[in-house]
């Protein structure tokens, strides 16, 4: 009898909100950069009380997933953060070409990203990816490209991948590029039919997905990184 009776162990509050933090934060579900809910808003959605709560995010906090800003708030870190990024910057500044393979790299991992999102993506994946296009073709419609609805969309689709890494680095080379990039999209994409040929990309990579045919969400997306990097290259030349 007393090697079938198991020892009853009590979970602790904070160990329970630590563990369902994390999970939002791996699964992308809350990205980097992100600004947490104030405390009293987590203690209410929590249904926990403070000192647990403070206990937890200091957790959060040494291993490397959130960021206490004073007078701020609590905000998901981004692995950026932990990199040594400056030189690399300052070989950009120094060499515009570079950011050419920059962006191969992106293409590289969104490929994967939207293969592996029309493998795994859910119902609810799918319905944040419709609405953050149709955020982004109303302003595009609008004649106003936004850098940030555009970076949504495609956070959206790394978000339906499923996978933490693959997330992290997509946001991160966005965020890292934007100084460099953004006013080249931000600048060719006014054109109307530019701008309409982006949204027939998007179209065209959302549809695999929702069809789960990875093969073609693999090629819609390569195609539309491929169709942006030679307006690229023509402009930094």
């Amino acid at each position: 009898m007393e090697n079938l009776i198991q020892e009853i162990h009590v979970e602790k509050v904070s160990d329970k909100i630590v563990e369902q933090l994390e999970q939002l934060i791996k699964e992308g579900k809350v990205l980097p950069g992100n600004k947490l809910p104030s405390e009293r808003q987590l203690i209410d959605m929590l249904g926990v009380g403070r000192s647990s709560l403070r206990e937890a995010i200091s957790r959060l906090e040494m291993m490397g997933y959130v960021e206490i800003k004073k007078r701020k708030g609590i905000y998901v870190k981004s692995m950026e953060s932990t990199l040594r990024l400056d030189p690399l910057k300052k070989l950009l500044q120094d060499d515009k070409i570079k950011i050419i393979q920059l962006y191969e790299i992106r293409s590289d991992l969104e490929e994967a990203s939207a293969y592996a999102a029309a493998q795994q993506r859910s119902e609810q994946d799918l319905e944040t990816i419709m609405h953050c296009h149709e955020e982004f073709e109303s302003k595009s419609g609008e004649k106003r490209f936004s850098w940030e609805l555009d970076q949504a969309l495609h956070s959206s689709i790394a978000q339906a991948s499923h996978n933490y890494f693959r997330i992290h680095a997509i946001n991160n080379i966005f965020d890292f590029s934007k100084e460099f990039i953004r006013p080249f999209i931000e600048g060719f994409a006014k054109s109307p039919e530019n701008s309409s040929i982006i949204i027939q990309q998007h179209k065209s990579i959302i549809e695999a997905i929702q069809n789960k045919n990875a093969e073609e969400a693999k090629k819609q997306m390569k195609l539309h990184l491929a169709w942006t990097n030679i307006q690229l290259v023509d402009f930094l030349r």
